[in-house]
């Protein structure tokens, strides 16, 4: 399962982090806090990624139990607006 954790501290939404989120769901098709229907991604919200000089940032992880909270690795990536974002989720699904 992929865990799609978008920033929403201040840095963040001053710099698009609401549409990022909103891309998000749009992509996935899902609500924050929700799971695809398939089970491989689930959409959350978080706090401040202490990455605020390169915002909007969002956090990807993955764990190899379906279960949120067992997570295996995690990556921050940085600068991640609207379109660079769809493109990284999409090369997600098709990788999954």
């Amino acid at each position: 399962m992929h865990i799609i954790k978008v920033c929403t501290g201040g840095s963040c939404e001053k710099n698009f982090g609401s549409e990022v989120l909103k891309r998000a769901e749009k992509v996935l098709d899902i609500n924050v806090g929700e799971t695809t229907k398939d089970g491989k991604f689930r959409l959350e919200k978080t706090g401040c990624l202490s990455q605020c000089e390169n915002a909007p940032n969002v956090m990807f992880c993955k764990g190899t139990n379906p279960q949120p909270e067992v997570i295996n690795h995690c990556e921050v990536k940085t600068k991640l607006l609207p379109p660079r974002l769809e493109a990284e989720l999409t090369h997600l699904k098709n990788d999954s």
